[in-house]
């Protein structure tokens, strides 16, 4: 199933670094399942850590209207480089800290953002895209299962928490599948989760408010919501009780409306 993949990586001098989060998808039938989760054809993607090509390869093949590339890795340069050579679409190659640059301005269109992310810095990266969820159609990414359970977290479950209120309240967020250990070069010790995250139409709130209410609202999960924010203001329980809310329910209780309302009436 890995032959043409394993060939590569045994052919071409290239050591894996696990400070950049290095591990590759090398099977072919999951990489064609996830460039086959949108339709690409005419539409403008950025990939975020395209290794080596693989999936980068089965994108072009799908013919959107402009690819872009943001590898950190300096030494994936010429094989990224000789990988785009030639090809129909119109592909740009930047070798750079996705962390450190504003995928909303590498295009006037809305675009789709697809990748396989770092286990080390995924949820950082998702956090900084949410900042301009409305410049993204769609946003495809390879993450930990365990960060995959984090962002689609219902109230009253294990998971949830403030990132998962954080990207509800301006995405839907779906798990299309999980992936297994032994589809990776080198394999990592957890399992994988491809989820997308879809933006939603309107958002009319103060994200960068809410984001503050709910580092206090989270700080100890086992706490009653009024215990919790009894430091930010005065008349904190009425204030709770004004929005419909029992003062008395735990963070994890409440849900991604709910707070947004909080944080309106007590900030």
């Amino acid at each position: 199933m890995f032959k043409i993949y394993r060939k590569v990586f045994m052919t071409i001098a290239f050591k894996h670094k696990k400070s950049l989060g290095q591990n590759f998808l090398i099977n072919k039938k999951i990489l064609h399942k996830i460039s086959s989760l949108k339709d690409f054809k005419n539409q403008e993607i950025v990939e975020v850590g395209p290794g080596k090509g693989y999936l980068t390869e089965f994108i072009i093949k799908k013919k959107p209207s402009k690819l872009i590339l943001i590898e950190k890795d300096k030494t994936l340069n010429t094989i990224l480089s000789n990988l785009i050579k030639n090809k129909d679409t119109k592909i740009k190659l930047i070798i750079g800290d996705a962390l450190k640059i504003s995928i909303n301005k590498l295009s006037e269109k809305k675009i789709i953002l697809i990748g396989n992310l770092p286990y080390n810095i995924a949820t950082t990266l998702i956090l900084n895209w949410l900042r301009y969820i409305n410049s993204f159609k769609s946003i495809i990414v390879m993450v930990q299962k365990e960060v995959a359970s984090r962002l689609s977290a219902e109230k009253k479950t294990k998971h949830y928490g403030r990132i998962s209120v954080l990207i509800q309240v301006v995405a839907d967020v779906k798990v299309k599948f999980d992936i297994a250990p032994e589809n990776f070069f080198p394999q990592p010790k957890v399992y994988s989760s491809i989820i997308e995250i879809i933006p939603k139409k309107k958002i009319e709130f103060d994200y960068h408010k809410l984001d503050k209410f709910l580092k206090v609202s989270f700080m100890h999960k086992r706490k009653t919501l009024k215990n919790n924010l009894s430091k930010i203001g005065t008349n904190i329980e009425e204030k709770i009780f004004k929005c419909g809310i029992d003062p008395a329910l735990r963070p994890e209780e409440i849900s991604p409306n709910q707070f947004i309302k909080l944080s309106e009436e007590l900030l």
